[in-house]
């Protein structure tokens, strides 16, 4: 295939999941109808034979190997400077593509010119659905979650605003964020703003990519018409007490990266002692009731 004749590149993260990895890239290639596509698989240093079962089953499949675990953020942008597609889709390995859903995303994002990234409906592998898309996080959305506001009220619009509970999920709509675990990009608005920034290694890097996407002036769209299986937490529940102190970190990261005002600095800090905080104990209780 020459570089011009791509129409489709999926980019596959991949690190210790040799059971979902499988599965992945079956539903994967069957979803891919048009020939003009490819599938890359970025494996992050996985040590329990995940690419050894690619290299066996999937030899269509560009299988690059990492040494070590980079971080997600740098595993994403090595694909992306791999991807010759014209529509990119990054793709979590606990995923499973249903029907023709890369071909729908493609579709889709192919009659908007204005569409920056595109992200499908999630439903879990027990088949519920997984509310996914997301406003961009203010601090008094922390207020509401460390206060408990959000659970008492999840179809608030106000209290519920970041994770978006009042939205049904059902119905196409521009958001701020679409989530990360199957995010459809377009390859002029890579090559105009950038990749993943690898400040952000594991947790936050899609919504501040997003935040970029949008910042140009792009539409962020939800497309529940493609749908894609998800086991949420797949990739990072075996290391559970670390992942919840590094999304804390990433959470400071990103609201120190967005708020540089000398008068926002005092608020700032706090909520960095706050995210800090927290992040120990909810690590202390997850060590402590790991199956939880």
């Amino acid at each position: 295939m020459n570089p011009s004749d791509c129409h489709i590149s999926v980019v596959v993260i991949g690190f210790n999941g040799r059971e979902f990895i499988h599965d992945c890239l079956a539903t994967t290639f069957a979803s891919l109808a048009d020939n003009r596509a490819e599938v890359i698989v970025i494996d992050n240093g996985s040590t329990d034979g995940t690419p050894e079962l690619i290299a066996r089953h999937f030899p269509d499949a560009c299988l690059i190997r990492n040494d070590h675990n980079t971080g997600f953020a740098a595993a994403v942008n090595k694909g992306l400077a791999e991807a010759r597609g014209e529509y990119i889709l990054i793709l979590n390995q606990d995923t499973r593509i249903i029907a023709d859903a890369v071909d729908k995303l493609a579709a889709r994002m192919k009659r908007d010119n204005a569409i920056g990234t595109i992200g499908p409906k999630f439903i879990g592998f027990d088949g519920r659905l997984q509310k996914s898309a997301r406003a961009f996080p203010r601090y008094r959305d922390l207020f509401f979650e460390f206060t408990g506001l959000t659970r008492l009220f999840p179809e608030s619009k106000l209290f519920s605003r970041w994770k978006m509970g009042w939205f049904d999920h059902l119905t196409e709509k521009p958001v701020d964020q679409p989530m990360g675990a199957a995010l459809m990009i377009r390859r002029s608005v890579v090559d105009e703003i950038g990749g993943f920034d690898e400040n952000f290694p594991i947790f936050f890097n899609d919504v501040d990519f997003c935040r970029r996407v949008k910042g140009r002036g792009y539409v962020n769209l939800y497309y529940p018409e493609a749908v894609i299986e998800h086991f949420l937490g797949g990739s990072t529940r075996k290391m559970k007490a670390p992942m919840i102190i590094e999304s804390h970190r990433a959470m400071y990261r990103y609201f120190r990266k967005y708020n540089r005002s000398l008068t926002g600095r005092p608020v700032l800090y706090f909520w960095g002692m706050i995210l800090f905080l927290t992040a120990r104990v909810r690590a202390f209780l997850a060590r402590r009731n790991p199956a939880e």
